[in-house]
């Protein structure tokens, strides 16, 4: 049997190009058991204070603690609350000597 010569498609579909590389999948998947749900909520809850409490050894041991006390919004709380006060001093200060 003969063939043909091959018909020749024109393609109308042009490809898609992708947005960006395709996200991987979890490694770790969920537990389904009541038991091992609750084993996985404590340790998620302690895996943060287990890194700062070695953090904390390890940057004692070198000799300077680069850790701080409470969190970013609370230190500038602080920070912010402290410049007040002496704003306060100061102008306290400037209307006594003109007293």
């Amino acid at each position: 049997m003969a063939q043909g010569a091959l018909k020749v498609l024109k393609n109308s579909r042009t490809p898609i190009k992708a947005n960006g590389p395709k996200k991987a999948a979890k490694k770790v998947f969920a537990p389904k058991k009541n038991s091992a749900i609750a084993t996985e909520k404590l340790k998620k809850k302690h895996s943060s204070a287990i890194a700062v409490a070695t953090e904390k050894l390890l940057s004692s041991r070198v000799g300077h603690l680069e850790t701080l006390k409470g969190s970013r919004r609370e230190l500038a709380k602080a920070e912010a609350l402290k410049a007040a006060k002496e704003k306060i001093a100061k102008a306290k200060a400037k209307t006594t000597k003109s007293k």
